[in-house]
């Protein structure tokens, strides 16, 4: 199987009257290249999700009844957002809510990071686990807990990662952070230079300004979507120049990306060569620590 964790829907407004869209791609031997590619030939990763240790038909379950629903629900969303109209209904802004912090998380590498971390975690011994093993542990079994577990099961982290994977992005607390701001579209069509995105387009609190606490998404080539803590930081941001918010939302998702990023034309080859990668890209858990800082200024 072949997820898309850049969905194909996303991609859509940035495609061209030949049905393509602008693809720069940096190779496997690090060089950036430029050409026009049908959606459903980037952003994707084979077996990106695949559960280990299931039976076979149920190995791509968490693209089949986790990720591809994310996507389908979060279309009529984006559709409103595109015709800058602000999703009032819970059921659609939690669908959106879920896809973008779906976006931060759904890419090889940080699928990869997480499994690691979440078993440095799990393989890290517990007083608790060890003690309740010692009571009902076999003469012949593993001396500590987390040993007998890779022994009985050797798939069980990982397997388990995946699964922790869809707690994080419908996180309760981050979902109530998220629902609760304060969300707007910004048209930068008055300027010619358009917004791009790419294989890490989420911008959060540590980017952009550097004020308040916010989401941001590229929706369209003349369309951002902004969800701020704060009325005053959406206005202020908002008053700026079209020109410099292209500007300076074109820096973050191209220097955020690890391997695409997607464009209108090839005109900006040389932008991209320039800082494609120059910016640490967001990662679930300095979203979650920037989610817990924006959510204790809401409450104030």
């Amino acid at each position: 199987m072949k997820p898309h964790y850049i969905p194909k829907f996303y991609l859509k407004p940035w495609e061209g009257v030949d049905g393509k869209i602008e693809v720069f791609q940096r190779r496997s031997d690090g060089i950036i290249v430029s050409k026009r590619l049908n959606r459903k030939a980037t952003g994707y990763a084979v077996d990106l999700y695949k559960l280990p240790g299931v039976d076979p038909e149920d190995e791509h379950k968490m693209e089949s009844a986790f990720m591809a629903p994310i996507d389908d629900e979060a279309v009529h969303a984006r559709d409103l957002l595109l015709g800058d109209i602000t999703p009032a209904g819970i059921r659609t802004r939690n669908a959106w809510a879920r896809f973008v912090l779906s976006l931060v998380l759904r890419n090889p590498e940080e699928v990869a990071q997480f499994k690691t971390s979440y078993a440095d975690l799990i393989m890290t011994p517990q007083a608790e686990f060890q003690a309740k093993y010692a009571a009902i542990r076999r003469e012949d079994d593993p001396a500590k807990f987390e040993a007998w577990m890779v022994m009985y099961d050797a798939t069980h982290v990982e397997r388990s990662a995946m699964f922790a994977i869809t707690t994080f992005i419908e996180h309760p607390r981050v979902l109530k952070l998220f629902l609760g701001m304060h969300w707007m579209i910004i048209d930068t069509s008055s300027v010619e230079r358009k917004l791009m995105t790419s294989d890490r387009p989420v911008m959060l609190t540590q980017g952009m300004l550097q004020y308040a606490g916010h989401y941001a998404l590229p929706l369209s080539p003349t369309r951002l979507f902004l969800a701020t803590t704060t009325v005053d930081f959406a206005e202020r941001f908002a008053s700026l120049p079209a020109g410099r918010i292209v500007r300076e939302v074109n820096r973050m998702v191209v220097g955020q990306a690890r391997k695409y990023v997607y464009a209108v034309d090839g005109l900006h080859l040389a932008f991209v060569r320039r800082e494609m990668g120059k910016q640490p890209p967001p990662t679930i858990l300095g979203a979650m620590l920037k989610a817990a800082e924006a959510r204790k200024m809401f409450e104030e």
